[in-house]
């Protein structure tokens, strides 16, 4: 009986540190900061297969307009215009870029910097 009771206290003693575990840098402040800004356009990333990687692939924006890349696939991915024109940075999986304006009309091929084959068209229309 003895036995059993130290087993059941051990467990209860390594749930209780599991529980204040996951719950360390939660803060109790207040409410969630507020979301950064919102794209017009938000295109997907779903996945490293090649020209079908992202979603809408081509997209079309008009020169003013905001696009976001949203990483849907499970590793971090970039989207980066050949030309250099745009250049999200990395995106983890589950995030969102920034959004960046598109100042300049044109077709703009872009690629995931750690994956080259995965490839985008976003054409911007004055």
């Amino acid at each position: 009986m003895k036995y059993s009771f130290r087993i059941g206290a051990a467990l209860a003693i390594v749930t209780a540190v599991g529980i204040v575990a996951a719950n360390c840098g939660e803060s109790s402040s207040g409410p969630d900061p507020a979301p950064g800004p919102t794209a017009d356009v938000t295109i997907v990333i779903v996945a490293n297969n090649g020209s079908m990687s992202f979603s809408p692939n081509p997209a079309t924006v008009t020169v003013g307009q905001t696009v976001s890349w949203r990483n849907a696939a499970g590793e971090t991915h970039t989207a980066t215009a050949n030309e250099g024109a745009f250049d999200t940075g990395n995106i983890a999986p589950g995030g969102t870029s920034a959004p960046d304006s598109m100042t300049t009309a044109g077709s703009f091929p872009y690629h995931c910097a750690p994956h080259p084959s995965m490839t985008g068209t976003l054409q911007v229309n004055p």
